[in-house]
């Protein structure tokens, strides 16, 4: 029986967390609501054995909303609020984990409000309380991944072995200016694989629109995994890949270099699971994506 590992969910302390995230990334009509239990319980019914849950806030979109219901509010006390949010996510999210083993927390980094040193000490607490990654969002900071302000953070994962999970593609929010890249685009984590050799770098999503940029990237770093994270729904349809297609599609990046994901809450799981099931890989490349790449590229917590 096929082993499962989602290495993309986003969970959260309360559903009224869960359905404000996906609002904010445009979920019009939110079919779950992101509370832990319910992803629990989806795990226990859809065989998946662990799931890594991603605990990056919104926090551009939490700035500016409350910048226009108080505009009396200084900037910095705003920022310092938004700061305590994130480290609050991060310390629920490793301590879910260390009452379930199923869980793998990925904190949240975002150094738009979070200085150079609030970085190292976050990820050094954290790795301390079971943090097994670091998760980012190039267009909710509207950086690339080249930008100098990320640098800190990645050397500090590279130091100490854990893996760094980036959006990529063309979605998470508009680019600098019409015409531009997409922040998110693959191929502006070239220079963090060049510069920090042997780092894990896992691109979400199968570069959402950039295939290409993965499989070159793929093709010259062998730290370098993207995941399968919105890219299942709707297989066959009209605009979407067929099921050969797919296949095809993971096999030009590297069978052992793809990671199954979902996306959860935007997405199910079980649907997921079933989709995956139903592909025409063989059986030795289903076992890969399906977990055996997980288990490589993200290392058993060793504190």
């Amino acid at each position: 029986m096929t082993r499962y590992i989602d290495a993309h969910t986003h969970a959260f302390p309360a559903p009224t967390m869960g359905l404000d995230w996906q609002a904010s990334v445009g979920v019009a009509d939110p079919k779950r609501t992101g509370e832990l239990p319910e992803l629990q319980g989806i795990m226990s019914d859809a065989g998946i054995e662990q799931a890594v849950i991603l605990l990056f806030p919104r926090s551009g979109e939490h700035y500016e909303r409350a910048r226009a219901q108080d505009p009396s509010r200084s900037p910095e006390e705003i920022r310092s609020e938004i700061r305590d949010e994130i480290l609050a996510l991060n310390r629920w999210g490793c301590e879910a984990a260390s009452r379930d083993p199923r869980l793998v927390p990925f904190i949240g980094i975002n150094v738009r409000f979070m200085s150079e040193s609030e970085v190292t000490a976050e990820i050094d607490e954290m790795a301390e309380r079971g943090a097994r990654g670091v998760k980012i969002i190039p267009p909710a900071m509207q950086l690339y991944a080249n930008d100098s302000l990320l640098q800190p953070m990645f050397q500090r994962c590279w130091e100490l072995g854990l893996p760094v999970l980036s959006q990529s593609g063309d979605g998470g929010g508009p680019p600098p200016h019409p015409g531009a890249d997409p922040f998110g685009r693959p191929v502006y984590h070239r220079h963090v694989l060049r510069n920090f050799p042997g780092l894990t770098l896992i691109l979400a999503h199968m570069g959402h629109g950039y295939l290409a940029d993965v499989v070159e990237l793929a093709d010259s770093f062998p730290n370098l995994y993207t995941d399968t994270s919105l890219q299942l729904s709707g297989i066959g349809r009209e605009g979407r890949p067929t099921a050969l297609e797919f296949v095809s599609a993971v096999r030009q990046i590297g069978v052992d270099r793809v990671l199954f994901g979902t996306n959860y809450p935007m997405v199910s799981p079980r649907g997921y699971v079933k989709t995956m099931e139903e592909l025409p890989f063989t059986p030795a490349e289903r076992d890969l994506v399906a977990s055996g790449n997980f288990l490589r590229a993200v290392p058993a917590r060793q504190r």
